[in-house]
């Protein structure tokens, strides 16, 4: 996670001021209380009303992202949710949890341009936990299909 913050905040910063506007503009809009922090309560209201997540979603996010451990999300904090929902990061389809750094994906799925993608975390990746799941065995971690497409 710690790699994702670092990207998020390189992002926030080199972005334009359109793009910053916008951040705070969706911080904002996640803060109905208007305490300047996003409590659980707001974070799960609003993304499952935008349909960022599902119910069945494993919640560790929420204190992956909470770095201080005080319950609450500041600014700083939130950065790396707001590049996990522009940036359509996914979650495990076993688990449940965020992707973070290397997962892998089923080739066909990734290739198909009406099909969504079935990714996987290394953990239930490496322990073939997806089996029942998903019956195709053809996948490759994310780094390796870029480099792929580059050729």
């Amino acid at each position: 996670m710690e790699e994702m913050r670092k990207v998020a905040r390189a992002y926030y910063n080199n972005g334009s001021d359109e793009v910053q506007l916008r951040t705070h503009g969706f911080f904002e809009s996640m803060d109905t209380d208007k305490d300047g922090k996003i409590q659980f309560h707001e974070f799960l209201e609003l993304l499952y009303r935008e349909g960022y997540i599902h119910r069945d979603m494993n919640h560790d996010l929420f204190s992956d992202l909470d770095v201080d451990r005080n319950g609450v999300l500041d600014f700083n904090e939130f950065l790396t949710l707001f590049y996990v929902i522009k940036t359509k990061n996914g979650f495990c389809r076993q688990c449940r949890r965020c992707l973070k750094g290397l997962y892998f994906t089923y080739i066909t799925c990734f290739d198909s341009p009406t099909a969504g993608t079935f990714d996987l975390c290394s953990d239930c990746y490496s322990v073939w936990k997806w089996t029942g799941c998903h019956p195709h065995i053809n996948f490759a971690d994310n780094a390796l299909l870029l480099r792929a497409r580059r050729r």
